[in-house]
C-alpha cells in the first residue's frame, strides 16, 4: 500500500513543467534574459522597468496573437526564446519570432541551442496534427482533451494549450476584472465555450463525446450516469483523503513508523515502570529498616528506663546505708551505762556491723559506677538509632519525590502520546483505505468510460459541476484566503451562474478592484491545488500581473471608510507562495515588495530604474 500511494503521488507530480528561462535575443542587441526557478518568482520594483513586458513575451510564446507592446528598449530585438523544464527533468527551448510570429523548437536548454539546428513548429493549435506548440504543450500538461462544447446545441471545438493559459495568465487589466476568470475577452461570444474549458479542466472530461444528429444509446446513458456516481463518489473520497491529509499533515512517516513509534514508546513507558517498581521495593526495604529502626529504638528506651529505676534504687540504698553509718556514729557519742535489768554493760560498738556497711557501700557504688556507664551506652545508641531513621526518611522522601514529580508525570506523559499515536495510526490507515478505494473507484469509472467511448451518443451540454467537487474547489480557496489574512473571518460559495465565487457572502464586483485581483489570483491558484490534489491536467505554471499593487485593505484606526495600503495581506501572500515549491511554480510581477525573510527562499529581481544602482529593467540599458 505504501508503495502504491507513492506512486500514486509521484504521478500528480511528474506532468507540467515551470518556465526556468526567459530570453529577448537580437542582432547585435545585448541579449536581455532572466532565469527563473520552480516554486515561487517575483519580479518587482519601479513601473515602465518590463515587468508587464515579460507577461507579453511569455504570453505570446504561449500562442498569444498580439505581439509585446513595442517600447523604446525593444526596438532591435527580433525573438523571445522560452526555456521549459518539465517535472521529469526533461529540458527544451522555444522560440518565437517577433517579425513574422513563427515558432521553433529545441529539445535542449538555452544554453545548447547552438548545438542543433530548430524544428519549426506551428503557432495555432491543430489537433489533426501535433507538430505545433499548443499539442507539445497539452503533452507535457499530461491533457489529452480534444473538444469543447461552443454551444447548447452540443456543437464542439478543439481544447488548446490556450485555454489553459486563460485560467494560468492574468494580466494587468483582467486580475481587476470583476467577471470570473474563467471568461476571456470577448467571452460574450464564447462563453458556453470558457464555461465547457472551465468544466473540462474541473473534472478531467471534454466533450469529446458530443456527437451532432445522432440518437441517444440507453447503454451509453447508462454508462454515463454511473460514470456521474463514480465521480462524485472518487471527490467525496479524494475530499475524506483531503480532510486526513490536512490533519496529519505535520506526520511524514508511514504506518510502519507508526507502528514503531508506538512499540518504541511502550518500551520506555516500561522501562520507566521497571524504574517505579525498583524505586518502590527500595522505598518498602526502607520502610522495613525504619520499623526495624522503630522497634530497636523502643526497646533502647525501655532499658533506658529500667536502668534508670535501677539506679534509683542503688542511690536510695546508698541513702540507707548512710543513715546505718551516721546512726552508728552518733550511738558511739553516748555514755555508757549498765542494763538496768541485769545490770551488764551495752556493746556500744559492732565492728562487724561497720565493715558490713562499708563494704556494702563501696559495692553498691561499684554497680552505681557501672550503671551509669551502660546508661550513657544506651543513650548513645539510641542517638545513633534515631540518626538512622532520620537517614532512612530522608531517603524514602527522595524516593517519593522521583516518583511523584518525575516518574509519575512522565508515565501520564508517554500514555497520552501513545493515545495520540494510535489515533494518528487509526487516521492514516483510515487515509490508506481511502487510497486503495479511490483506486477502485477509479477502475470502474473508466471501464464505464470505455462504454462510452466505444458507444455513439448524443448528450445534452450542462457545464454544471458536481457539488463535491465545487465544495472541495470552495475549500481550497477559502484556505488561500485564510492564509492571505484578507478577512478574519472567511466563507467561499461558488455562483453557478457566474461561475464565480462568492466570499462572506458578496459577489466579487462588491469588493471594488484591488480585492477582486487577489480574489481572481486565488480563483487561478485554487484550480492548479485542486487539479493537482485530484491528478487532473495543468502546465502548473501561473503568471500573475499586479496582483497587489491595486490592493487596499479597510484602514483599522479609523471608522472612515478610507482605505490605505494591507502591507499585511501582501506578507502573507508572498509568505504563503514561498512554502509552495514543488510541482509548481508562480511568476508574480508587481511593484509590491516581498517580506526581507521571503526573499532568500524565493528567485527575485527587483528593477530599479536607476542607471547606477542595481538592475536597471528587464532589458539593458543601450550602451
Amino acid at each position: 500500500m505504501k508503495k502504491k500511494y507513492y506512486l500514486e503521488v509521484k504521478k500528480l507530480y511528474n506532468k507540467g513543467f515551470y518556465i526556468s528561462a526567459l530570453s529577448l535575443r537580437g542582432r547585435n542587441k545585448e541579449n536581455a534574459e532572466i532565469t527563473l526557478a520552480e516554486g515561487l518568482n517575483v519580479i518587482s520594483g519601479a513601473s515602465d522597468t518590463g515587468k508587464t513586458f515579460i507577461f507579453e513575451c511569455i504570453n505570446y510564446v504561449f500562442g498569444g496573437s498580439t505581439k509585446p507592446k513595442n517600447i523604446i528598449e525593444s526596438n532591435g530585438y527580433t525573438e523571445i526564446l522560452i526555456e521549459i523544464t518539465t517535472y521529469d527533468e526533461r529540458v527544451f527551448t522555444l522560440k518565437r519570432n517577433l517579425t513574422d510570429g513563427k515558432m521553433f523548437k529545441y529539445d535542449c536548454g538555452l544554453k545548447e541551442i547552438y548545438k542543433q539546428a530548430p524544428i519549426e513548429i506551428g503557432n495555432q493549435h491543430d489537433k489533426d496534427d501535433e507538430n505545433n506548440y499548443s499539442s507539445f504543450l497539452l503533452s507535457l500538461s499530461g491533457a489529452t482533451y480534444k473538444n469543447v462544447a461552443k454551444n447548447k446545441s452540443g456543437h464542439t471545438t478543439s481544447f488548446s494549450f490556450r485555454d489553459f493559459v486563460h485560467i494560468s495568465m492574468l494580466h494587468e487589466k483582467k486580475i481587476i476584472e470583476s467577471a470570473s476568470p474563467i471568461y476571456s475577452e470577448g467571452s460574450r461570444f464564447t462563453k458556453t465555450r470558457s464555461e465547457s474549458v472551465f468544466r473540462t479542466i474541473m473534472t478531467g472530461k471534454d466533450d469529446s463525446a458530443f456527437e451532432e444528429n445522432k440518437k441517444s444509446d440507453m447503454e451509453k446513458l447508462r454508462a454515463k450516469a454511473k460514470i456521474d456516481v463514480l465521480e462524485d463518489m472518487i471527490v467525496s473520497t479524494r475530499l475524506q483523503i483531503e480532510e486526513l491529509t490536512s490533519e496529519l499533515k505535520s506526520v511524514n512517516f508511514n504506518i510502519e513508523d507508526f507502528e514503531k513509534s508506538i512499540s518504541d514508546l511502550k518500551v520506555q513507558l516500561s522501562e520507566r515502570k521497571q524504574t517505579i517498581n525498583l524505586l518502590e521495593s527500595k522505598k518498602q526495604q526502607y520502610w522495613d529498616t525504619l520499623q526495624i529502626l522503630k522497634s530497636d529504638k523502643m526497646l533502647l528506651n525501655e532499658i533506658k528506663s529500667r536502668f534508670n529505676l535501677l539506679k534509683k534504687n542503688y542511690e536510695s540504698d546508698l541513702e540507707r546505708l548512710a543513715f546505718i553509718e551516721e546512726a552508728e556514729y552518733y550511738l558511739g557519742q553516748l555514755i555508757d551505762v549498765k542494763c538496768p535489768i541485769c545490770n551488764s554493760d551495752f556493746i556500744s560498738e559492732v565492728p562487724e556491723l561497720n565493715q558490713a556497711v562499708a563494704a556494702e557501700i563501696g559495692k553498691i557504688r561499684f554497680q552505681l559506677y557501672d550503671l551509669n556507664e551502660t546508661i550513657k551506652e544506651t543513650e548513645q545508641k539510641i542517638v545513633a538509632k534515631e540518626n538512622e531513621i532520620q537517614q532512612i526518611n530522608n531517603e524514602i522522601k527522595k524516593i517519593d519525590t522521583i516518583l511523584e514529580e518525575e516518574l509519575k508525570p512522565i508515565l501520564g506523559k508517554f500514555n497520552e502520546k501513545i493515545d495520540e499515536l494510535i489515533l494518528l495510526r487509526d487516521k492514516y490507515k483510515e487515509r490508506e483505505f481511502h487510497v486503495e478505494k479511490l483506486t477502485q473507484l477509479q477502475k470502474e469509472r473508466d471501464y464505464f468510460k470505455k462504454i462510452v467511448e466505444n458507444n455513439n451518443t448524443t448528450l445534452t451540454v450542462n457545464n454544471n459541476i458536481n457539488e463535491n467537487s465545487i465544495k472541495l474547489f470552495c475549500n481550497i480557496i477559502k484556505k488561500l484566503l485564510e492564509e492571505w489574512k484578507i478577512e478574519e473571518h472567511i466563507t467561499v460559495e461558488f455562483d453557478h451562474d457566474k461561475k464565480d465565487i462568492i466570499v462572506n457572502g458578496k459577489a466579487k464586483g462588491s469588493f471594488g478592484k484591488g480585492y477582486a485581483a487577489v480574489l481572481n489570483s486565488a480563483f487561478v491558484i485554487g484550480i492548479l491545488q485542486y487539479t493537482i490534489m485530484l491528478s487532473l491536467p495543468h502546465p502548473k505554471v501561473i503568471v500573475l500581473d499586479s496582483p497587489l499593487t491595486t490592493f487596499k485593505g479597510k484602514d483599522k484606526s479609523t471608522s472612515s471608510d478610507e482605505f490605505v495600503i494591507n502591507d499585511e495581506v501582501k506578507q502573507a501572500f508572498f509568505k504563503y507562495l514561498s512554502t509552495q515549491k514543488s510541482g509548481m511554480q508562480f511568476i508574480i510581477l508587481d511593484n509590491a515588495i516581498p517580506p526581507k525573510e521571503v526573499i532568500p527562499k524565493i528567485k527575485y529581481y527587483y528593477f530599479t530604474k536607476n542607471e547606477s544602482l542595481g538592475r536597471y529593467g528587464f532589458i539593458p540599458l543601450q550602451k
